[in-house]
């Protein structure tokens, strides 16, 4: 009986995350941060910071390193879990990629300024920084694309729908 209505909802989120375009970028987002935050805790969860601060360094397919440490994995993992909840509608997912971008960037400019931290607390690596980089590029790319064309409504596609089926 519990299947059921959770199979109700499982199936409300996936028509809502893939409404839009957009919608389906900030949920693809959410989605690697989230498996990015849990799979670094995984590596290393040191929550130190300042001059305790540790981190850990692997080579990911034996050529890519990623340095991560608790803080590393905690802000992928609240950016991810914010665009989960933030794809189901236009709105919010064009705000989460228009918010997101930059604070990827930011974070990935005072990596590249502070050598293997941002502010004494999150360990990062130049590859970090550059995959941040490309990361909020993307993110901000596709938050103003979204805002470019014109606003779908729900009557709209509701209308169509029925239209369709209709014909059908």
């Amino acid at each position: 009986m519990l299947f059921v209505p959770f199979r109700a909802g499982a199936l409300r989120y996936v028509h809502a995350v893939f409404d839009t375009p957009v919608q389906f970028v900030a949920f693809l987002f959410g989605a690697w941060f989230t498996a990015n935050g849990v799979i670094a805790f995984g590596i290393y969860p040191d929550m130190a910071f300042g001059g305790s601060m540790h981190s850990c360094t692997i080579d990911f397919l034996g050529f890519i390193p990623v340095t991560v440490n608790g803080w590393h994995a905690l802000f992928h993992l609240l950016t991810g879990l914010a665009g989960l909840v933030l794809a189901t509608r236009r709105v919010r997912a064009v705000t989460y990629l228009r918010l997101c971008g930059p604070f990827y960037l930011i974070v990935a400019a005072l990596g590249f300024t502070g050598g293997y931290h941002v502010l004494g607390m999150m360990a990062v690596d130049t590859f970090g920084n550059v995959v941040h980089t490309v990361e909020g590029i993307v993110m901000l790319t596709a938050g103003a694309l979204a805002t470019l064309g014109p606003t779908p409504s729900s009557a709209a596609r509701a209308q169509s729908a029925a239209g369709q089926r209709d014909r059908g």
